[in-house]
């Protein structure tokens, strides 16, 4: 690895106190306008990516992860739109910046890894031409500096840099996302967005993958947002875990304490929709039901009308704050604000 890549990557790292956020979001809101009606996605959502730290999100599909990892990108097009809240990333405000200042941003600071690597990358050109131009867009190198970068790049990634000149449907999937990983690394960003990157892999390729992730970070010291529906993946990989349940956020804590006392019913079903590989075997909970059509959602907590434990007259008409219940724990829920107040009068 030459060193010019080594020691941006330390740099970068070091340029950010620990002990301070790297990203906030805060009361982040985003519609996407529709003939239907207006579909707030994301709705007053809050939460903090500190440095060297891997944060994730998880939820059903159409809860609202991948519109934050696009939002915070700024890569949302119309009908999407961002109408409320802050993105700040070291201290600067993502949603403030003119387009040129976004091009320079991007990559150079946060990039992000899409689901599907096939779309992520262009057919028609070679790997090589796809990391290069990351790296020349960004640095004033030669072609030859850019592909040797390129190659080394490759060779983090797990991948032979003699298929430099492959074309992406010369690649296996897990090639292809490996590629995506390595053109995502290019410029050494401080935060990597993965958007369910291990999604339509066979178990052992994503195996593959996440271990290559976890290692990249120990290396380069980067921090992650990773996104999924897959919790008992994020349960093993994350460092702290939100859940997300039609555009909210319904619980947030660190990951060892999501698998051992989940707070918010629905959490606690998410956990129990996926078999465990050892122990006894135990009936699986599953959640009834679908989620909320977001045009019209329901009224008080989003995920009453599916909610075994519900409190009549309650849970249906008043919507629940996000609460704190424990250090660096939060969940949405009548019955932990019931909870805690029973605890703070004994």
């Amino acid at each position: 690895m030459s060193s010019i890549f080594t020691t941006q990557s330390i740099q970068k790292t070091r340029s950010h106190a620990l002990d301070r956020p790297l990203l906030e979001v805060r009361n982040l809101e985003v519609e996407y306008w529709t003939r239907r009606g207006t579909v707030r996605a994301v709705d007053d959502v809050s939460f903090d990516i500190y440095p060297n730290e891997v944060v994730g999100l998880a939820g059903e599909s159409g809860c609202g992860k991948s519109t934050i990892a696009h939002a915070i990108t700024r890569l949302l097009k119309p009908p999407a739109y961002i109408v409320g809240g802050e993105i700040k990333f070291a201290g600067q405000d993502i949603l403030e910046m003119e387009e040129d200042e976004l091009r320079g941003f991007r990559w150079e600071h946060v990039a992000i890894v899409l689901q599907s690597a096939m779309n992520s990358l262009n057919p028609v050109l070679s790997i090589r031409e796809q990391i290069t131009d990351v790296i020349r867009t960004h640095r004033q190198v030669s072609k030859k500096e850019a592909t040797e970068r390129a190659r080394e790049l490759l060779q983090v990634v797990g991948i032979d840099p003699n298929r430099i000149n492959s074309y992406p449907h010369q690649l296996s999937g897990g090639m292809r996302q490996r590629v995506v990983i390595a053109i995502a690394l290019a410029l050494n960003p401080e935060l990597i967005i993965m958007d369910e990157p291990t999604t339509a892999l066979d178990v052992v390729v994503q195996k593959q993958i996440i271990q290559e992730i976890q290692s990249l970070r120990e290396r380069f010291g980067f921090s992650i947002l990773f996104i999924t529906h897959d919790l008992s993946l994020l349960v093993e990989f994350s460092d702290r875990i939100g859940i997300m349940y039609a555009g909210k956020i319904v619980e947030i804590a660190p990951a060892a304490e999501i698998f051992a006392a989940p707070k918010h019913p629905y959490t606690e079903r998410l956990m129990n929709s996926f078999p465990t590989i050892s122990g006894p075997r135990q009936t699986l909970m599953g959640i009834p039901g679908s989620p909320p059509d977001l045009v019209s959602p329901p009224s008080g907590c989003r995920f009453h009308p599916r909610c075994p434990v519900k409190i009549e007259g309650v849970c249906e008409q008043i919507s629940p704050q996000l609460l704190a219940i424990g250090p660096n724990r939060m969940a949405a829920c009548h019955l932990v604000a019931e909870e805690v107040a029973d605890e703070q009068q004994n």
